[in-house]
């Protein structure tokens, strides 16, 4: 009897496990994505403004504002939207499309700097903070899209298996991938790459998550995975 019930409890398992399988992947993919572009705009960032306290300051600002923000966004619209995988799926396209513009942006903004600080004859502390803030709104975009991430595979995951527990799966998952992107983009791929290519690998991050995403969306059947509630 007790060998039934187990052989039973896990064969109800295989369907839920395979299908956060691709939510735990997106979470994971999209936390590397994040860490590395955090790598590339502190150090672009310490290159622009002659100073890593100030760099890593206004990167932590924009990278966990966007995220505080990005969760408020993507949780009041988790459980409404009809396929979270879905949203997913436009947002680490959204993410692909910033964080690869993210490094020309930031030195756009050097140049757009100079021409106010010209115009304005700023002292130089306040041309310092000009930069910053100029900086500052080129991150909070893409680190807004990563912070509505969360929330969204959280939901996502909830759909497949309503237990609690897994929302503890996405955090761990998107935790692991956070990690591993700080240290392979720190360690390797900007050392090898420069500040441009890594950016462009964080991105492909960004498009492997969209992929897994749009897979995740689409059953055998070719129907939305989830309806809305």
């Amino acid at each position: 009897m007790t060998d039934d019930r187990t052989t039973a409890s896990a064969a109800a398992a295989r369907p839920a496990l395979a299908g956060l399988a691709p939510v735990y992947a997106v979470a994971g993919l999209a936390g590397a994505a994040s860490l590395l572009y955090e790598v590339v705009w502190v150090r672009q960032l310490a290159l622009s403004l002659g100073s890593t306290a100030i760099a890593t300051s206004t990167m932590l600002t924009a990278f966990l504002g966007g995220l505080a923000l990005g969760g408020w966004l993507g949780g009041r619209r988790a459980d409404s939207v009809a396929s979270p995988m879905a949203a997913l799926l436009r947002i680490e396209v959204g993410a692909a499309v910033l964080g690869a513009a993210s490094v020309p942006l930031l030195a756009a903004t050097g140049r757009a700097y100079v021409l106010v600080v010209t115009g304005m004859g700023a002292a130089p502390t306040v041309a310092m903070l000009l930069r910053a803030f100029f900086s500052l709104l080129v991150m909070l975009v893409p680190a807004t899209l990563f912070g509505a991430a969360f929330p969204l595979a959280s939901a996502a995951a909830a759909r497949v298996e309503a237990d609690g527990r897994v929302a503890g799966g996405v955090y761990a998952a998107s935790c692991f991938g956070s990690a591993l992107g700080a240290a392979v983009g720190g360690l390797l791929l900007e050392p090898a790459l420069g500040l441009t290519g890594a950016a462009l690998a964080g991105a492909g991050l960004n498009l492997v998550a969209a992929f897994v995403a749009w897979a995740g969306s689409r059953p055998a059947s070719g129907k939305p995975a989830t309806k809305a509630r």
